[in-house]
C-alpha cells in the first residue's frame, strides 16, 4: 500500500510512507492562502484502493512584507493660511501582508521637517490614512515671503505602529509654500442711483486651483440682493442701488467641489452704498404754528422750525435756514429773525398788538449741502399767533373734593376722579391751557393727573401700583397752571390749588419673596443634611407664612416649612446634572400661594476613578504562546478636566515578570511576554484611582500559528 498527493502542492506538499504530510519548503500566504489536495490510498498494482479525500490546508499569514510608498519622492502644494486639518495632498503605501490582520494595518507618521524653525511643527499627518495638512501653527506661520519650501521625511509602520517589531518604509515630501488666493477683497464703494448700463462689475474672488463652483448669499436680512456672481468669480451689482434703503450690504462667497463641499470658509465682502445728494428737504409739518404775547421782548424764542432730509451723508443733509418774507408785511418792521442753521425763531421787534395783527404768516426757505447752488431746497410755512398777555390764572371749581377709596390691586391708568379747573385767558392758546400736577401728599408719584385739551378737565388716573400696607391713606395738594409765562405783578394763589383725599382698601394677597430668584453653588460633595440656602417670603397681611418644594425630580432636598432652609437629604451628583433647579411654593393660611425658582449649580470633585478602555476589544485581547505582544490602554474620566488626565498607569508587583507599561509617541503601551493569565493595572489621577482586571486569553498551540487577530 502507499499513498499519493495531489492538488495545488506546489512541489512543497509531500506525503511518506506512513501517511505523514510533511512540507519540503515553506508556504507563502501571499502566493496561495489556500491548498486544496486530495490523497489517495493505491495497492501495489497502483490501483486506487481508497480516496481520492479532499484536504483543504489554510495558510496563515506572519508579518513578513515591509509596507513600502508608491512614490519615493512627492511634491506637494500648500497655501498660506489655510484651514488646519484640512489635507492638501496624501502620501501612501502598500503592504502584501493580510489585510485582515495588524500586519497590514499602517501607520503614518512624520519623522522629521526641514527646516524646523522655532521648533514647531507646521505639518501634520493622518496616521491611517497618509492624508497632509497643516497645524494650527501652520496655518498661521506658513508664509511664501519668509519661507517659501519645506521637506518632510514620513515613516509608514505596519503593526499599526505599536510594536518595536514593526516593519517601515520611508519616503521623501517636497512641499512648496504659496500665497493663499482666498482672500476678501476690501471694501467695495457704489454710488447709489447709478445710470449706468446694469449688471455692473465691482470686484472678483478666486479661488487656488481651477475648478470650483462660487456661490454667493448674504448675511443680513435685507428684502433687495441686487448681487450675482459668475463661474470666474467676478461679482455683480445688477440694479441701482439705494443708500436710504440700505447703506451698507455683507456679500458671502462660498467656493465648492465638484461634490458641493465647502473647499474653504466662506468670505465676507462688505459693500458700502455711497449717498449722493437725491433727496430734498422736507418740512415736518404742512404748516408750523407758533404763539407770541402781546409783551414779549425782543430775543425770546418763539419755536424751532423742524425739517428732514433723507440723505446720509452729513453734508448732503445739513440744512440751512432763511426767511423770506413776512405776511402782513409791516415797513421797516421784520419781525422774526432765524438762525441759519439751528432754525430757532426769534423775536425781533416789540410792536405786537392783536388788535390791529393777530396772526403773522412766514415764508422760510430750507436747503441742503448749505445753500450750494447744486442742492436742494424747500419753503416751510410757519404761522405765528399773537395773543393777550398772560394776566388771568387757572382757578379750581372746588377747593378740596369729597374723599374716595379704591382698591390697592386697582391697574395702572384706571380713572380715580375727575377734577377741573377754568382759565379765563383767550380759548385754546397757551395762556388758556391747563397742566395739572400733583404738588404734595405722593413723593413715590404713585398718581398723575392729565388734560384734556379741549375742555382743560384734569383726569387723576393710577400711575403706579397702590400698597395698602405701605401706604393707605393720600392726601393730595393739585396744583393748575399755564404753559405761557403770566406777566409781571399776577402770581398764582390758593384759587389754582385744590385737595384731594385717597384711601386705599385692603385686598388679600399672595406671599412676596424677598427675590425674584435664588441661586448658590455647591460642590457636589456636600455633606447629607447641610443647608444650602434659605428663601424668606412674607405675608402682606401679616398672616404665616409655609413652604414647600416643587420639581424635585432627583428627591435631593427637602425644606423647612416654617424657615424656608434649604437642605440635602441624599448625595448631589454632577455628572447627573451640573445645574439643579426647582421651585419653592410659599402659601399663607389662606391657600394664597407664591412661587419662586431656585437653581443650585453643583461644582465637580474628583469622585469618579478612571476607567480602563482597551482598545477595539476592552479587558480582553487574545496572544500567541512565546509571543512578546503589544496593546494600546487609555483610560476615561467621568469628572472635568481639572480633576482628570492626565494618568499614571502601574503594575501590580506580582505581575511585573509577565508585564510592563511602556510609551510610545507619548502614549501608553501594554506589554505581556510571560505565561499569566490576568494582571491588574492602577491607574491613578490625583487623589483618586482605581484597579482595572486585564484578561489574556489564550490561544490554542499550533506550529503553524503565527499571526493573532484583535
Amino acid at each position: 500500500m502507499q499513498y499519493t498527493v495531489s492538488g495545488e502542492t506546489e512541489n512543497k506538499i509531500h506525503i511518506d510512507s506512513d501517511g505523514s504530510l510533511f512540507l519540503n519548503d515553506s508556504l507563502d500566504w501571499e502566493t496561495r492562502n489556500v491548498h486544496n489536495i486530495q490523497i489517495s490510498v493505491q495497492d501495489e498494482n497502483s490501483v486506487t484502493v481508497e480516496g481520492p479525500v479532499n484536504i483543504k490546508i489554510i495558510v496563515l499569514d506572519i508579518n513578513d512584507n515591509k509596507p513600502i510608498f508608491n512614490q519615493s519622492i512627492y511634491n506637494g502644494v500648500v497655501r498660506q493660511h489655510s484651514r488646519p486639518g484640512r489635507p492638501f495632498m496624501r502620501v501612501f503605501a502598500t503592504d502584501k501582508d493580510d489585510p485582515n490582520t495588524p500586519n497590514a494595518k499602517l501607520n503614518y507618521s512624520i519623522l522629521t521637517q526641514i527646516p524646523e524653525l522655532h521648533q514647531v511643527n507646521l505639518f501634520q499627518i493622518d496616521s491611517e490614512t497618509g492624508e497632509i495638512s497643516s497645524t494650527p501653527d501652520g496655518a498661521r506661520q506658513l508664509d511664501p515671503s519668509k519661507h517659501k519650501h519645506y521637506v518632510l521625511f514620513i515613516t509608514v509602520k505596519d503593526l499599526e505602529g505599536l510594536s518595536v517589531n514593526s516593519l517601515s518604509d520611508n519616503a521623501k515630501v517636497q512641499i512648496e509654500v504659496k500665497e493663499n488666493l482666498w482672500q476678501p477683497p476690501g471694501p467695495v464703494t457704489i454710488k447709489e442711483n447709478s445710470t449706468e448700463p446694469h449688471p455692473v462689475f465691482i470686484t472678483q474672488v478666486r479661488w487656488n486651483e481651477p475648478g470650483a463652483i462660487y456661490e454667493l448669499g448674504k448675511k443680513e436680512r435685507n428684502s433687495k440682493f441686487p448681487f450675482m456672481i459668475d463661474r470666474d468669480g467676478k461679482i455683480y451689482v445688477t440694479d441701482p442701488l439705494d443708500s436710504e434703503e440700505s447703506e451698507r450690504y455683507v456679500l458671502v462667497v462660498f467656493a465648492k467641489g465638484k461634490n458641493n463641499e465647502n473647499l474653504e470658509q466662506p468670505l465676507e465682502i462688505l459693500i458700502l452704498v455711497e449717498d449722493i445728494n437725491d433727496n430734498p428737504p422736507v418740512c415736518v409739518q404742512d404748516v408750523t404754528t407758533f404763539e407770541v404775547q402781546e409783551n414779549e421782548k425782543i430775543g425770546n424764542q418763539i419755536g424751532i422750525l423742524q425739517a428732514t432730509d433723507m440723505d446720509r451723508k452729513k453734508e448732503n443733509s445739513f440744512l440751512k435756514y432763511e426767511l423770506l418774507d413776512q405776511e402782513p408785511d409791516q415797513p421797516n418792521a421784520r419781525m422774526f429773525m432765524i438762525d441759519p442753521y439751528s432754525a430757532n425763531i426769534q423775536i425781533s421787534s416789540d410792536n405786537f398788538q392783536k388788535k390791529i395783527v393777530s396772526e403773522y404768516k412766514l415764508n422760510v426757505r430750507v436747503s441742503d449741502m448749505d445753500g450750494e447752488p447744486t442742492g436742494f431746497s424747500t419753503n416751510c410755512s410757519v404761522t405765528i399767533k399773537v395773543i393777550d398777555i398772560n394776566n388771568k390764572i387757572p382757578v379750581f371749581d372746588k377747593l378740596q373734593y369729597p374723599p374716595l377709596n379704591i382698591s390697592e390691586d386697582a391697574a395702572i391708568g384706571t380713572l380715580v376722579y375727575k377734577i377741573c379747573a377754568t382759565d379765563a385767558d383767550d380759548p385754546g392758546t397757551g395762556s388758556w391751557k391747563i397742566i395739572y400736577k400733583v404738588a404734595e401728599g405722593d413723593p413715590a408719584g404713585m398718581f398723575i393727573v392729565d388734560t384734556d385739551e379741549e375742555t382743560n378737565e384734569g383726569y387723576v388716573k393710577i400711575n403706579k401700583h397702590l400698597n395698602f400696607e405701605k401706604v393707605s391713606l393720600y392726601h393730595l395738594r393739585i396744583d393748575a397752571r399755564n404753559p405761557e409765562p403770566l406777566v409781571f405783578g399776577i402770581n398764582y394763589n390758593s384759587s389754582s390749588s385744590t385737595y384731594l383725599a385717597i384711601g386705599v382698601n385692603n385686598v388679600n394677597e399672595a406671599p412676596e419673596f424677598d427675590s425674584s430668584f435664588y441661586h448658590k453653588a455647591v460642590l457636589e460633595n456636600i455633606t447629607v443634611g447641610s443647608v444650602i440656602l434659605r428663601v424668606h417670603a412674607i405675608d402682606p397681611e401679616g398672616s404665616l407664612v409655609r413652604y414647600r418644594l416643587e420639581d424635585d425630580k432627583f428627591d435631593w432636598l427637602t425644606i423647612d416649612p416654617n424657615t424656608g432652609e434649604i437642605t440635602t437629604q441624599a448625595y448631589l451628583d454632577r455628572e447627573v446634572t451640573s445645574l439643579y433647579t426647582i421651585h419653592v411654593l410659599a402659601t399663607d393660611t389662606t391657600d394664597l400661594v407664591s412661587s419662586v425658582y431656585v437653581s443650585i449649580s453643583l461644582e465637580d470633585v474628583n469622585d469618579n476613578p478612571p476607567s480602563l478602555d482597551v482598545r477595539n476589544n476592552p479587558h480582553i485581547f487574545c496572544y500567541p504562546l512565546q509571543q512578546k505582544h503589544h496593546v494600546r490602554i487609555k483610560a476615561t474620566d467621568k469628572d472635568l478636566s481639572q480633576n482628570g488626565p492626565p494618568f499614571q498607569f502601574s503594575i501590580q508587583q506580582q505581575h511585573l515578570n509577565d508585564w510592563e507599561i511602556s510609551v510610545v509617541d507619548g502614549r501608553p503601551i501594554l506589554d505581556f511576554s510571560g505565561s499569566g493569565v490576568y494582571m491588574r493595572i492602577r491607574i491613578g489621577k490625583q487623589a483618586n484611582d482605581k484597579e482595572e482586571k486585564i484578561l489574556p486569553k489564550q490561544a490554542k498551540r499550533r506550529k503553524e500559528y503565527s499571526k493573532q487577530k484583535y
